[in-house]
């Protein structure tokens, strides 16, 4: 005999959840969220498009830095990558794909900004200001999550540099913002920066200028591409038609494939250990690496070769890139940039160097701060919190004093240390989980308890200091203020996931509905019998 039951144990009740941003871990909270009973949400996206970073960035030479089968979502892979190191336009184009078989387009609102947050706990609800773009007006909008998508990579400006925007004649692109119309061609071109995104646009332009000048302020550490065993020709390796119709045709050889990209990515931490026999061989090798790439040129070598640990900064793969700053016309410049005049680059040694072009590959603001209001239960605005303290978050995903709101790739998330994509499922995954407890057990908010979350950051800084990460360096991992290293999990990949798959949910402090904690158990009919599952489940 069965009951029709209006109330039983757990029943989940309705919420909400306001999603910022619909890159890859917006797109994955769309995928998970759907999934869950009595979930309203609404993803706010800036663009007029999915991908974020992957949608932003169209510079020359954009590819992705690990194997692209690392780069795919744990429960979908792709078997038609065409290169073992994908375009920044065919990462872009799987992610789209997913977003339109997921419905994250029905599910977000683009070109809408949001501007600002409030936690209001009155109602254990965040207050969330959004701009439409589109429009200029403002709306707002409740909900009982907030999950912050938005990422670190995003956020660019050009450098703060005399003459750069008022003085000069020619144009000035940001790789964030690339002008295709600019002609290249037969130009005297000069990129600002030696980081990641001057180390792909460097060979990519070359071909086309008629004069490179590379300005090298920070000389960083070029390594072989991860993960080469999967790469015989480096950057440019391709499957070939014959590969991918395996893949496409034979799933068991196609999880195999994927599970030993997966292995040897996640295989790869030892090398952050200071003074491991491991590290030591990768330094020795990436220095000879370096040397013999630059055609043991000394003064090339003198310019270019860091003398900081190998790891202290990200290391960078540079496919050709250190053969190009090796050309007849190229130049690499290490004296600091004094002014922009109308025609060129005068650096503090006094030359000047004329360039019709400048590219300024100067990197973003990685700071972590929001850049939106976010006001939280004891009425701080955390762009303030972590302006005048180092940013410190709980797991990478939650902040003390900030009910129900979340985040993907806060502080301490595993961003150089692995396969990222599935610590972002993760990552979004235990927010899910908090947001089925609080359905389930009459909660009205949760955050991170204070005292824990100093503890566990106390335990991160410890365990750094045994990391290359920790080195003598500046950094973008690095907190501007004091050196802190904030950026990066000190943990391998597996052992992040390890640490958010199930949620010490005893580090949290609750909000009940119920002045009693226990009024999710209603009236005595569980879950199972409400839903009108299987009642004996338990015989094996």
């Amino acid at each position: 005999m069965t009951v029709e039951l209006e109330e039983y144990a757990r029943k989940p009740r309705a919420m909400k959840v306001i999603a910022i941003g619909a890159g890859i871990a917006g797109i994955a909270f769309t995928y998970l969220a759907q999934k869950m009973e009595e979930v309203e949400f609404v993803v706010y996206e800036k663009n007029p498009e999915v991908g974020g970073t992957w949608y932003e960035h169209k510079f020359p030479g954009l590819s992705c830095d690990v194997p692209a089968h690392c780069y795919t979502y744990s429960w979908k892979g792709n078997p038609d990558w065409s290169q073992v190191f994908a375009s920044g336009d065919e990462i872009f184009n799987f992610y789209r794909e997913q977003a339109e078989e997921y419905g994250v387009y029905e599910k977000t609102r683009f070109q809408h900004k949001v501007v600002g947050a409030r936690w209001m706990p009155e109602t254990s609800q965040w207050e969330v200001t959004v701009e439409n773009l589109k429009t200029g007006e403002t709306i707002v909008d409740t909900a009982n999550v907030l999950l912050n998508c938005g990422g670190v990579l995003n956020n660019w400006d050009f450098p703060e540099i005399k003459g750069l925007r008022d003085k000069f004649q020619g144009p000035v692109i940001h790789p964030a913002k690339w002008d295709d119309s600019v002609d290249l061609k037969n130009k005297n071109v000069a990129v600002i920066g030696s980081g990641a995104s001057a180390i792909q646009i460097v060979p990519a332009i070359h071909p086309e200028v008629h004069h490179l000048s590379s300005f090298n302020r920070t000389p960083n550490w070029i390594i072989p591409e991860f993960l080469s065993e999967f790469a015989a020709e480096g950057r440019p390796t391709e499957y070939s038609e014959e590969v991918r119709k395996r893949l496409r045709e034979d799933p068991e050889y196609f999880i195999e494939t994927r599970k030993q990209y997966e292995t040897a990515a996640n295989s790869t931490f030892g090398l952050f250990i200071k003074d491991s026999e491991i590290h030591k061989q990768a330094a020795e090798y990436t220095l000879y690496l370096m040397r013999e790439r630059l055609g043991f040129d000394e003064e090339l070598c003198k310019k270019l070769i860091p003398d900081i640990p190998v790891g202290c900064r990200r290391p960078t793969p540079g496919h050709n890139y250190l053969e190009t700053l090796a050309k007849s016309n190229v130049d690499v410049v290490t004296s600091p940039i004094k002014e922009v005049t109308e025609t060129g680059i005068q650096t503090e040694d006094g030359k000047l160097h004329p360039v019709d072009i400048i590219i300024t590959a100067t990197g973003y603001n990685t700071s972590y701060v929001p850049r939106f209001s976010l006001v939280g239960s004891d009425g701080i605005d955390l762009r303030d919190r972590w302006t005048e303290s180092d940013p410190e978050a709980y797991m990478g995903v939650c902040v003390p004093n900030y009910p129900n709101y979340f985040t993907s790739g806060g502080p301490g998330s595993p961003i150089s240390n692995g396969p990222y994509v599935v610590c972002i499922e993760h990552q979004v995954n235990f927010c899910l989980q908090f947001v089925r407890k609080m359905q389930t057990e009459g909660i009205k908010s949760v955050k991170p308890k204070a005292d824990v979350t100093a503890k566990l950051n106390e335990q991160l800084e410890t365990m750094m200091q045994k990391l290359s990460l920790s080195g003598p360096c500046h950094s973008w991992y690095k907190s501007k203020r004091t050196g802190k290293v904030i950026a990066p999990w000190p943990g391998s990949a597996p052992h992040y996931m390890e640490s958010v798959e199930t949620p010490r949910y005893e580090d949290f402090d609750y909000e009940y509905q119920s002045s009693n904690p226990f009024s999710f158990l209603a009236n005595g009919f569980s879950y199972r019998e409400g839903k009108k599952l299987p009642l004996a489940w338990y015989v094996k």
